[in-house]
């Protein structure tokens, strides 16, 4: 009897967070506001519900694509590593603690590289959104050749690799990487990259 109750409050919670995601939908697509005002609404969401922004969007355009049948259980993405990740970040912790105190500082060195590295290429990623939802967002296609952002992507992460690639023949040490890259990436962030 009890399971049964379990079974009909788990139900009901995923219909009401079903309901509460179409109107945020609808919101979004057709409610009152500007660009900022949905977007602090979607992040409100994603707050409560732990998620992040991005696998919103996704949620979105299978919204767009299948209605409500795209908020159906099932349709997530799921990390292909994520076995892998949880034991290598089970070793990283326990190794943290077994690491000489004169690496340290080359070990949060290395943490704030792959930071900064890991939210270039998701700000990379999400130019190669913003660059495919501009050039489409009309009433047909721009053209059916999609090789146009593959090209841009594979452009971009290019450049990136070859700066890194170049920081570090120029000076090879962990803190001189992460100090020349944040250096790089700041004057490209006061530069106002252009997304085409």
């Amino acid at each position: 009897m009890e399971s049964q109750e379990n079974g009909r409050q788990e139900i009901t919670g995923k219909l009401s967070e079903a309901r509460t995601c179409l109107n945020l939908f609808n919101e979004i697509l057709d409610g009152p506001g500007d660009a900022e005002q949905k977007r602090e609404q979607l992040l409100e969401y994603c707050r409560a519900q732990e998620l992040e922004e991005s696998s919103m969007w996704a949620r979105l355009a299978l919204y767009r694509q299948q209605e409500p049948a795209g908020l159906l259980p099932g349709k997530e993405q799921y990390c292909l590593f994520e076995y892998k990740q949880q034991r290598l970040r089970q070793r990283i912790l326990e190794l943290i603690g077994k690491l000489p105190g004169a690496t340290l500082g080359d070990f949060t060195a290395l943490l704030s590289f792959r930071k900064q590295f890991l939210e270039r290429l998701e700000y990379v990623s999400e130019l190669l959104l913003y660059f495919f939802l501009e050039r489409e967002k009309g009433l047909w296609r721009e053209s059916e050749d999609s090789s146009v952002y593959t090209t841009y992507f594979n452009h971009k992460l290019f450049r990136e690799f070859n700066m890194i690639n170049e920081i570090i023949n120029a000076s090879g040490s962990i803190k001189a990487l992460q100090a020349e890259y944040e250096s790089r990436l700041l004057d490209q962030a006061l530069d106002e990259e252009v997304a085409v």
